[in-house]
């Protein structure tokens, strides 16, 4: 059996993007979790796939309203993504702008690129939960950025990365 510090440290060889997952609880209330377990899943229709810890109390949530949105963070936004990071609820957007998507969450500026999705299935998954969404809205950046990148336990970006490059 792979230890899980084993798992970790040889998983974080596999540079990542960051993002923030939004959603609204019960209330209305904006709930938000820092995610680097996201990618694209489908072009046809579009669907993204997002992994969830099972301990996350935001996840009861995200399958509660049955839709979310995956801010993918720029290079300038770490704070961001710490602050989400936190254990917490709607604290979490204390100093934070954003503003309400065509579904009504919460689609944070100064980000790459949003999407707002429909939950349509979800997996067990180990000590996490699989959600797959259908994609029904994007929000682009109205500006050139670059991808806050998540490498090795620690935030990065490709300059850093081309400068470290062989």
């Amino acid at each position: 059996m792979i230890e899980a510090t084993v798992w970790r440290q040889t998983m974080g060889k596999f540079a990542t993007g960051v993002t923030v997952i939004t959603t609204l609880d019960a209330d209305g209330n904006p709930l938000g979790m820092t995610a680097n377990a996201f990618t694209s899943l489908s072009l046809t229709p579009p669907m993204v796939l997002i992994c969830v810890d099972n301990s996350s109390t935001t996840l009861a949530q995200l399958i509660g309203s049955r839709k979310f949105c995956v801010n993918i963070l720029s290079s300038d936004q770490e704070a961001i993504s710490r602050q989400f990071a936190k254990k917490g609820g709607p604290e979490k957007f204390e100093g934070v702008s954003y503003s309400s998507g065509l579904l009504g969450l919460p689609v944070l500026e100064g980000c790459l690129t949003s999407v707002e999705c429909e939950l349509s299935e979800r997996y067990e998954g180990g000590d996490h939960m699989i959600l797959l969404g259908s994609a029904l809205h994007i929000y682009q950046a109205p500006y050139p950025a670059e991808p806050l990148i998540f490498y090795e336990g620690k935030y990065r970006s490709l300059v850093e990365m081309e400068a470290t490059a062989p």
